[in-house]
């Protein structure tokens, strides 16, 4: 099986915020374009430190994560907005050393509702919605105790 890339534009949500608010030119809004790895094995977007620093992400946390080369600490930085084929969500990115290449994981995959086409060695958004994002959630017994099924309940009836 091959490996699937795709081109990713991050941007910091920040600036977007401000540039929205008028605070900030929007030709000052920090961004990159990568190629990036599709690696359903990661969880979250991942981005060379190199890439952090030019969009200028703040530190959320640090994580200790299992890596084939067993446990590691990592920097979680928040605050960044992935655009992928017009389709757009906002992620914590974990940093990873220079030289790595950027890596989508399956959270951002999901978010934006794209899919693997394993047969064409590429991401398409899932054949199932068309171009429109539609997230699943599925009942669990946290949103039946008051949770999602009194506002499911009435939506099921507007329907």
């Amino acid at each position: 099986m091959g490996r699937i890339t795709l081109k990713i534009k991050v941007e910091n949500l920040e600036d977007i915020l401000r540039a929205e608010r008028g605070q900030l030119a929007p030709e000052q809004v920090r961004s990159v374009q990568v190629d990036a790895l599709v690696d359903t094995g990661a969880t979250l977007l991942c981005l060379p430190a190199n890439a952090i620093a030019g969009l200028g992400l703040s530190l959320l946390s640090t994580r200790k994560i299992t890596t084939a080369n067993g446990p590691v600490e990592i920097r979680l930085f928040r605050g960044a907005r992935l655009t992928i084929f017009n389709r757009t969500c906002t992620v914590d990115v974990m940093e990873l050393q220079n030289g790595v290449p950027a890596l989508i994981g399956y959270v951002p995959l999901e978010v934006l509702d794209l899919t693997l086409d394993l047969k064409r060695h590429a991401v398409v958004p899932n054949p199932e919605h068309g171009d429109e994002i539609v997230l699943d959630l599925f009942p669990c017994m946290a949103c039946h105790e008051g949770g999602f099924a009194p506002a499911l309940a009435g939506a099921e009836r507007r329907l």
